[in-house]
Order: structure tokens, then sequence, then C-alpha cells
């Protein structure tokens, strides 16, 4: 029965717990959970009370919120 389960792909490789991903983006828990209410925080995928981020989503994420500095008027 072991080896069957060591046999198995990852299903959730390419994917990140919200708590993972929270610490990597140096960002709380509640601040993701409020960011997704807003409907501005990366796409998400709930399975029954667990949520998980995947990696490219992030990552499209994180580009998209790049913005060229704005010069200051004088």
């Amino acid at each position: 029965m072991d080896t069957a389960l060591n046999n198995t792909p990852n299903l959730l490789e390419g994917f990140l717990t919200q708590e993972q991903l929270s610490e990597l983006l140096g960002l709380s828990v509640r601040t993701l959970q409020r960011k997704h209410a807003e409907r501005i925080g990366p796409p998400r995928i709930k399975l029954g009370s667990k949520i998980f981020y995947k990696i490219e989503s992030v990552q499209k994420w994180l580009s998209d919120l790049e913005r060229e500095p704005v010069l200051r008027r004088r």
C-alpha cells in the first residue's frame, strides 16, 4: 500500500497553501483574505475549507501589479 502512495504524483505540485503564500509575500493570511474579498488578490482555488494558489497565477498577478514610476511635477 505504501508503495502505491510513493508512486503517486503529487497533485498539489505547483500550488501553494494560503499559509505558504502568506509567508512568501510577507502578508498575513487575513490580508490575503481581504484582498480576495476586494477582488484585488491573486486567483485562488477553494476545495472544501482548503485554499490553494497556483504558483503561475500568483506570478502573473505580481507581474500585473508592476507599474512605471510616476514623475512628480514641480
